[in-house]
């Protein structure tokens, strides 16, 4: 619950611990690469599929990429997220928006039909907010690695001005917070949670945009208390993830 402090309200906080082991959690912030509107740039882009790459290649079986929004998806598809899912023998499975409930399903139950077979896992390259990032879950090996690419803001349409506007005034000052900061990063809390559903789940959680130190305050306790960050350097990912997934 957000704001409580700032309205003066009385109430009871409650910390539970996490229950998940956390030798079996590694998370990862990646500098170098982010997602602001001015640095959208094809050169941008195949950099941050080269650690996607990275990523990739220290994976055993299914890996999730969820993005910012459909742009960014799509500019990862242009500038060749498919070559290196090949090079991998990786199946890409893509969500494109106007699927059907039915598609969808059978998109997803092919992805992680993926994690069975002999031939090295699948990529589900989605969208943060949407239906595969916050309401599937990927327990096992249907889905080891899940990656965040980019920061996951809303365009600032007249409603979302709107709702900034209205919580300035409720919450004094904190519009921006509350409206804007808190849906994104809810939205990424709610996909790098997508492979750590059960007890002894295994899974690395990559947040691919540089923007996710300043606001590590934010980002889910359990996951938090775990994370690292990663300069921009190459094989820095590969450092962190090659023993994390050989033990």
């Amino acid at each position: 619950m957000i704001g409580l402090k700032a309205s003066g309200k009385l109430y009871q906080e409650i910390n539970a611990d996490s229950i998940f082991n956390k030798k079996n959690i590694k998370a990862l912030i990646i500098e170098g690469v982010d997602t602001r509107k001015a640095n959208r740039t094809s050169s941008m882009y195949k950099k941050m599929i080269g650690k996607i790459e990275e990523v990739i290649s220290c994976t055993p079986a299914n890996i999730g990429i969820f993005c910012a929004s459909y742009k960014v998806a799509e500019a990862l598809l242009s500038n060749g997220i498919g070559t290196i899912s090949n090079k991998y023998n990786k199946k890409l499975f893509i969500e494109e928006p106007g699927l059907s409930a039915s598609e969808n399903t059978l998109l997803v139950n092919d992805f992680k039909s993926m994690a069975n077979s002999n031939n090295g896992g699948g990529i589900l390259l989605g969208v943060c907010g949407g239906r595969n990032s916050e309401g599937e879950d990927y327990p096992g090996d249907y889905m080891n690695s899940v990656i965040i690419a980019g920061f996951p803001y809303h365009l600032p349409t007249p409603r979302v001005e709107a709702k900034i506007a209205y919580y300035d005034r409720a919450f004094t000052g904190n519009g921006w917070n509350l409206a804007y900061l808190y849906p994104a990063i809810q939205r990424a809390n709610q996909a790098s949670g997508r492979p750590i559903r059960k007890v002894n789940d295994k899974g690395a959680l990559i947040f691919m945009d540089s923007r996710f130190k300043q606001k590590i305050n934010w980002i889910s306790p359990w996951i938090r208390k775990e994370i690292k960050v990663v300069e921009d350097r190459a094989n820095g990912i590969i450092e962190e993830l090659y023993n994390f997934w050989k033990t």
